[in-house]
């Protein structure tokens, strides 16, 4: 008996040793490579207490931190295949990377200075001091000012969001979004959804090679958008009273958290999709509502079963946004609050309700997803950094 039970436990071991050397599943934390630096670049791995001099090739783990001087440049490559190039005068942290139900998501902190974001696959948010930027798609700047916090963020291409305490915005190619910080009463503001400028699509270009064909669309599409010279007649008076019968009080008692009931007829009243409406799991979704007199920026709440909130917001009564947005699966009530050009809440309307399925994960990018590099042009044939951009700045394809 004392045999079999011998035999029975040593061919036990053998099993479990034989099990323990089979391979396991790879799990590749998020880590980066630094090239192109130029300037004074300075790396500190999350172990270190200070920062050294980077040198080219060298990784930055996750948790690390990269600080570039007042002329330095370096360009990450995560092994996500996602780039960020780093500006000047700029602190970067490399927070994490994540799979969720929505995909791989990268997290990155910028504490002041300027990130240009390529991305390969999945998400990335940028947390700041007054707000959070993230792109599912692939370019997008963000920008902290060192003094006031306020944060500048470009959406050259891709689908970008923008969010803060007071609400959050999705835009997209060729737009862009400014978060304002805390004010001293402790107020923040709706950020709202403007057009980049003619100088912010030459700074994709000058920092980004790979952005020339959408700098070429953006300009384009800002140029069609230019108003023509025609003479417009302005009258030379008018009129100073406007006689109207409406109501001009508006509820001063408003729980924004929660829509009150019957507030249908005082406030707008929401129109797409239909109540009960079955959406997809992934795809551009348009959601309306009726216009709200004296409003001029509405925030979209969408709360799931589980009591999980995401909002919108929007100068405009619709809001098109991408379902993927919502990661879970399930039922949701939707309502929208109107605010005046004050940021002050005049009204939150009704709930109404629609259901959608689980959206499905993203594939992680494969190393050979990365972006293949251009070869020179007429515009930059000996790899001149200074005479490429005007700023000494070497084009990352003139490294092997």
């Amino acid at each position: 008996m004392k045999r079999k039970t011998f035999i029975l436990l040593t061919c036990l071991a053998l099993i479990a040793a034989v099990a323990g050397c089979q391979p396991q599943e790879d799990s590749t934390p998020l880590s980066a490579k630094l090239t192109e630096l130029t300037g004074l670049v300075q790396l500190k791995q999350n172990a270190e207490a200070e920062f050294a001099p980077a040198a080219p090739d060298s990784s930055l783990d996750v948790n690390g931190q990269v600080q570039t001087g007042d002329d330095g440049r370096v360009r990450l490559d995560l092994s996500s295949g996602t780039i960020i190039r780093i500006a000047p005068s700029s602190i970067f942290t490399l927070t994490s990377n994540d799979e969720t139900e929505g995909g791989l998501i990268t997290r990155i902190q910028l504490e002041a200075g300027k990130i240009f974001i390529i991305l390969n696959g999945g998400q990335a948010d940028v947390e700041t001091p007054s707000g959070v930027a993230s792109v599912r798609g692939s370019y997008m700047k963000v920008e902290v000012d060192p003094v006031t916090k306020t944060i500048y963020i470009t959406c050259l291409e891709g689908d970008c969001s923008a969010s803060n305490p007071a609400g959050a915005v999705n835009f997209t190619n060729g737009q862009s979004v400014v978060l304002f910080a805390q004010d001293e009463q402790g107020n923040w503001t709706v950020p709202s959804v403007g057009q980049m400028t003619p100088e912010e699509f030459q700074e994709w270009l000058d920092e980004n090679p790979e952005a020339q064909e959408f700098y070429e669309q953006g300009i384009a599409a800002l140029t069609a958008l230019a108003p023509t010279e025609e003479a417009t007649e302005v009258p030379t008076e008018a009129p100073t009273e406007v006689a109207t019968d409406e109501p001009t009080e508006v509820p001063t008692e408003v729980n924004s958290a929660v829509p009150p009931a019957g507030a249908s007829n005082a406030c707008s009243v929401l129109q797409e999709p239909a109540n009960g409406s079955g959406l997809g799991k992934i795809g551009n979704t348009t959601f309306t509502w009726s216009e709200q007199p004296g409003a001029t920026a509405y925030v979209v709440t969408f709360i799931n079963e589980n009591g999980v909130r995401v909002r919108v917001g929007t100068n405009t009564n619709s809001t098109a946004l991408y379902i993927e947005i919502l990661g879970e699966g399930g039922s949701y009530e939707w309502f929208v609050t109107a605010y005046d050009e004050g940021g002050n809440e005049l009204c939150t309307s009704t709930a109404s309700t629609f259901s959608k399925p689980q959206g499905d994960p993203t594939p992680k990018p494969k190393p050979e997803d990365k972006p293949e590099r251009p070869n020179p042009t007429e515009e930059a044939p000996y790899c001149d950094p200074c005479d490429y951009l005007g700023s000494c700045y070497t084009p990352y394809y003139c490294f092997e």
